[in-house]
């Protein structure tokens, strides 16, 4: 029963991820979005490791992941508050406009 509780509770975080990946506006809500719908996959595939039983290596390897996305989270974050900084908004519709 644990076994379809957690990836139920995946594949629910994974839906809300997608849901709020498609519905943002804003530039931050979208970045949370696409990171509900990593850390449901990570979620997913440490879970499968556990049941298959995989080594120590592939565990630090999820670590070097999350490591590595915690990277892309803060050049994203800095990207965002340069252009808010140009726009004065964070709204999608104007980050598309491009200046001709």
């Amino acid at each position: 029963m644990a076994d379809v509780a957690v990836f139920l509770a995946a594949l629910v975080a994974s839906a809300m991820g997608i849901y709020g990946a498609i519905t943002a506006r804003n530039v931050i809500r979208l970045l949370v979005s696409i990171e509900i719908i990593f850390n449901s996959v990570l979620l997913e595939v440490a879970y499968i490791g556990f049941l298959s039983g995989l080594s120590v290596g592939f565990y630090s390897l999820l670590v070097t992941v999350i490591a590595l996305t915690i990277a892309e989270i803060a050049i994203v974050i800095a990207l965002t508050v340069l252009a808010f900084r140009k726009k004065q908004s964070l709204d999608m519709e104007s980050m598309t406009e491009a200046r001709g």
